[in-house]
């Protein structure tokens, strides 16, 4: 992946990393810049942004978030959509949460760019 400031003209496809607001115009983090942007963007007089382009071996972030929540996800486990590299899960049904936490810290162990955070088991 490559990460950093992008000039708007050579943006498209790329993910923005920080939200774009003027006046009449709202983009958020985590869309993808299409062409219509890029003329928004320009009309503004935005000359870069930051974002990121991925590189043919690269996993989009919101297809690792969501193949991480799938794999953490047990019965009764809904997932919502994947938003900014993010997915929750949320219970479907009333009970307590159980937690492995050497599960959870083994994950968040694997790399600084992934965290799952949890409830308190018991809640």
């Amino acid at each position: 992946m490559k990460f950093g400031r992008l000039a708007v003209a050579a943006s498209e496809g790329a993910i923005l990393a920080h939200a774009v607001k003027r006046p009449g115009l709202a983009l958020k983090k985590g869309e993808v810049v299409s062409a219509d942007h890029i003329a928004a963007l320009s009309a503004a007089g935005v000359e870069a942004i930051i974002a990121a382009k991925l590189e043919t071996d690269d996993v989009p972030e919101n297809s690792a978030a969501r193949g991480l929540a799938e794999r953490l996800a047990g019965p009764d486990i809904g997932l919502e959509r994947p938003f900014t590299g993010r997915c929750n899960l949320l219970a479907e049904v009333a009970g307590l949460v159980l937690i492995d936490a050497d599960a959870i810290d083994r994950i968040n162990a694997a790399d600084e760019a992934i965290t799952v955070a949890t409830l308190m088991p018991f809640r």
